[in-house]
């Protein structure tokens, strides 16, 4: 009788092991199905800076967010950039909100955004950068206009709240009554960091 009860937990032990885990271990498949959720329905906070150009101009831009991972292969994003340019003969700055979208490639600790969007921009233009710095509200001319923007992103998990990314980005301003591509076409190159939020 000893040996019978012997052998029957010896099979329910064995029958437990191979249908799952013991106690206190981590299912096989932990991480894996955490791998695949490293960029889904995520909130990110970004921050960037970088360069800005324009025909005939250069300058710098900063560059601040949301991001939302919607699943995996889709997000949706809100930027607000504000940005100097050189363009003799004379100076500009630009601004934008543009809310896009984007179709999303993940491959790993990487992802690839390519997505774009229509928001609101303004350009302004000054004599030279002291009148700017003295009146900074009061350009030599101003337009605001609807703005187009692509994009195209490439973001690594550094941890699993925080990412680095690189964004070239080309917009401009839509229906803009300004001569020249300089007062309404810019590219852009922003590099910086994404931090998750919830």
């Amino acid at each position: 009788m000893a040996v019978i009860c012997v052998g029957i937990a010896a099979t329910a032990s064995t029958t437990a092991h191979a249908d799952g885990p013991a106690r206190g271990e981590r299912p096989p498949d932990v991480d894996r199905v955490a791998d695949d959720d490293v960029h889904a329905r995520r909130l990110f906070l970004t921050m960037g800076a970088g360069y800005l150009g324009s025909p005939g101009a250069y300058g710098e831009a900063f560059s601040t967010g949301l991001r939302l991972a919607v699943g995996r292969r889709f997000a949706a994003s809100l930027d607000l950039g504000y940005g100097l340019l050189n363009a003799p003969p004379i100076d500009e700055d630009r601004w934008w909100v543009i809310p896009s979208v984007a179709l999303v490639i993940p491959a790993g600790r990487v992802t690839f955004d390519f997505g774009g969007g229509v928001g609101v921009g303004t350009a302004s233009g000054y004599a030279s950068w002291s009148s700017y710095f003295a009146q900074p509200f009061m350009p030599t001319w101003a337009v605001t206009a609807p703005a187009a923007r692509a994009h195209a992103t490439i973001a690594v998990a550094l941890d699993r709240k925080l990412d680095l990314f690189v964004r070239p980005e080309v917009a401009s301003l839509l229906a803009a009554n300004r001569p020249s591509l300089t007062d309404t076409v810019w590219v852009g190159l922003v590099i910086g960091f994404q931090t998750r939020l919830m």
